[in-house]
């Protein structure tokens, strides 16, 4: 049975769900709707939470080409549950699985899972931790973590969709990514192998620009750096227009997967009592590249023993016409 747990700070606060270790709701001291999309039904998160909402995804985000990997000369098959490709980490991936409550404080929490070698069909016995902490000054961190007795790849993102002004579409909303480069995808969404400057495309979003003018299809990623770093960088910034709110993500990862939320279909229903349809929301995911373990000239997500994998994103939410920010 899933537990929730809120954390608060007293201008944020968040609800986690340890089933896949996502998060259902994000509330704004001043505000009455969720910054996030969650289920109203916590059995959504139990049964699988099939988009993925709010949730960490792993144990590698986006998509591996035909589910093929190479560590050290050994081929290993995952499952294609996105056909042709596998996607965040396979039918039973981290956002389906249990996380156990290792440690909770009134404005933080950390949840662990221990992925046993062969899960997923991945190599080695993968000790996960998420942290989700947030802060006085509007911003919630959420820091992963992972050590292997084997070689592997770990690639984790959250999964968060986001809805500022807590209406029916994001279309109106205001992104900004600060990246110059993208990858162009083939039509089953994977990266086809190039590297693209967004100048000139429909895909640059260097300066705020509405979602809605991107084009039909928006799943891609967008290269933020050419490798993960030890310091915060800026991705991105998102304003929803009705309120004036804005959030800004600063991450350590390389890549910055945008989806506009456009494959959401109304089967699930929010926690204000409306169906989650086509935009209601977008996801902004940081990671590595996608397909990155069979592109050597992609930023890479390779863990050998006695190394440490740690994922660092700072989401710092602010209202500039208010006094204090919020």
């Amino acid at each position: 049975m899933a537990q929730t747990i809120i954390i608060d700070s007293g201008t944020l606060s968040a609800e986690i769900v340890t089933a896949g270790a996502a998060v259902r709701a994000l509330r704004l001291a001043g505000y009455d709707h969720s910054l996030v999309v969650g289920a109203a039904d916590l059995a959504h998160y139990e049964n699988g939470n099939r988009d993925y909402l709010g949730a960490t995804v792993g144990r590698f985000a986006n998509r591996i080409d035909a589910g093929h990997l190479t560590i050290d000369g050994v081929d290993y098959q995952l499952a294609c549950n996105d056909p042709p490709n596998h996607l965040h980490g396979g039918p039973d991936g981290f956002s389906t699985r249990a996380w156990t409550i290792e440690a909770q404080h009134p404005d933080r929490v950390t949840l662990v899972h221990v992925s046993e070698d062969g899960e997923g069909g991945y190599p080695g016995r993968l000790t996960c931790r998420a942290t989700f902490a947030v802060s006085t000054d509007g911003e919630l961190a959420i820091t992963y973590e992972a050590e292997t007795d084997r070689a592997t790849v770990v690639n984790l993102s959250s999964h968060l969709y986001f809805n500022l002004d807590g209406s029916e579409d994001v279309g109106d909303h205001l992104l900004q990514v600060f990246a110059d480069d993208y990858l162009p995808i083939d039509a089953g969404t994977l990266p086809d192998g190039r590297i693209l400057p967004v100048e000139g495309s429909g895909f640059d979003f260097r300066a705020p620009r509405k979602l809605r003018d991107a084009p039909d299809l928006l799943d891609h990623n967008f290269c933020l750096a050419g490798e993960r770093s030890a310091s915060l960088q800026p991705a991105a910034i998102l304003t929803g227009p009705q309120t004036g709110l804005t959030m800004t993500l600063q991450t350590s990862e390389p890549g910055l997967q945008v989806y506009d939320g456009s494959k959401l279909d109304g089967s699930v229903i929010d926690l204000a009592g409306r169906p989650i349809r086509s935009r209601a929301a977008a996801a902004l995911e940081p990671q590595v590249w996608p397909d990155a373990p069979n592109r050597p000239e992609f930023p890479q997500a390779l863990l050998r023993p006695g190394e440490r994998y740690r994922h660092s994103s700072r989401y710092r939410f602010s209202h500039p016409g208010r006094s204090g920010g919020f």
